[in-house]
């Protein structure tokens, strides 16, 4: 493919790959933005696709086809961590694990934990284990560099909460998967370090009781329901606790873990609702496993086979979303799909980026 030679031309190149939910024929490696977006141009000019990734963790959707996979895990950079300002500015390339342990040498709390890069947190917006309480990574972002479909970088956003003019691209890219933009860079808010963080496993604590728990993750398996408690403070505190619910703490936090098991279908309903859905799902599929986010409405299944997974759709109060796995059906269930559209043409008006992965 003469494409191929000509791409070598603009950026170091490396083999494709290609398994069971995502290919493409070349990898690109650029080394600056600059190459990044001769790239993204070049590929609009040749009419090709791309599939931006990190580590290619966490792909979340019906499976990929693409002629280009764009590498960004050498934009691996923490550019900025203020302690007096309290937040961190970093490229989008370095693992979420690290800068949460870079972050907590600087005495700061990154309330957000992943197992894949930054920029993949972003792109996925999937809850993490201090979501109750801080919400979504969406929540988090103040500011953030972006690059287009069309090849176009961009800024969005501020270092205050306060910053509220413009158009927010640096949220609007997020939970977005790659399919608008890809992010460069973010500036995420962070809090001073707790003395402790500790997880107990009660059912005797809500998000709305006194002892302000900063995550509840409800997990149900063949093993039986438990539920993981998370709080943040002082020693002290967490001693008082253990006291007057009778069970004791562990230090540390519930991990998540998204990359186990072939076939996981997600539900997006009310806050609060999240227990009662995954119970009337089990009582609907085969679930393996599932975990609710209290307080997100996350909801997420590990499921044997997709059978009876339209029945769910029409049953459950919210939408369900086949995140991983060979479906032969419509993996979003999204039914007006024109904001899409609309999103599309303004940032990606070529459909360079991961075309068919929601339209």
């Amino acid at each position: 493919m003469e494409w191929i030679d000509e791409l070598a031309r603009i950026v170091k190149i490396s083999d494709g790959k290609n398994d069971d939910s995502t290919r493409w024929k070349i990898t690109a490696i650029p080394q600056t933005y600059e190459e990044l977006r001769d790239v993204i141009k070049f590929a609009n000019e040749r009419k090709l696709s791309i599939y931006p990734f990190s580590f290619n963790m966490h792909h979340i959707g019906p499976p990929i086809n693409t002629d280009i996979g764009v590498k960004l895990s050498q934009f691996n950079n923490v550019i900025e961590i203020s302690d007096e300002d309290l937040y961190v500015t970093s490229q989008v390339g370095v693992k979420v694990s690290d800068l949460f342990e870079m972050i907590k040498a600087n005495g700061l709390f990154l309330p957000a934990y992943y197992d894949g890069s930054l920029g993949g947190l972003l792109a996925t917006n999937l809850p993490t284990p201090f979501s109750s309480f801080y919400g979504y990574p969406k929540n988090l972002i103040l500011m953030a560099k972006i690059i287009t479909g069309d090849g176009i970088i961009a800024k969005g956003g501020g270092r205050t909460l306060k910053f509220s003019s413009g158009y927010k691209i640096h949220k609007i890219l997020s939970g977005m998967l790659g399919w608008l933009g890809i992010y460069l860079e973010a500036t995420l808010k962070v809090y001073p370090f707790p003395e402790v963080i500790a997880t107990f496993q009660t059912d005797k604590v809500s998000l709305i009781s006194k002892y302000r728990p900063i995550s509840i993750i409800y997990e149900v398996d063949e093993k039986g329901e438990r539920t993981h408690v998370t709080f943040i403070g002082f020693r002290k505190a967490m001693n008082k606790i253990e006291e007057e619910i009778g069970v004791k703490g562990q230090d540390g936090f519930y991990d998540i873990n998204y990359v186990e098991n072939e076939r996981i279908v997600s539900i997006h309903t009310v806050r609060g609702r999240e227990v009662e859905e995954i119970k009337r799902a089990k009582s609907i599929m085969k679930v393996k496993r599932a975990i609710g986010i209290i307080g997100t409405g996350y909801c997420r299944l590990e499921i044997a086979s997709f059978d009876n997974l339209e029945v769910l759709r029409r049953e459950i109060s919210g939408h369900v979303v086949v995140e991983k796995g060979d479906y032969k059906g419509d993996y979003w269930g999204i039914n007006d799909k024109g904001i899409l559209h609309k999103l599309k043409e303004a940032f990606d008006p070529n459909n360079t980026l991961l075309p068919g992965l929601l339209l």
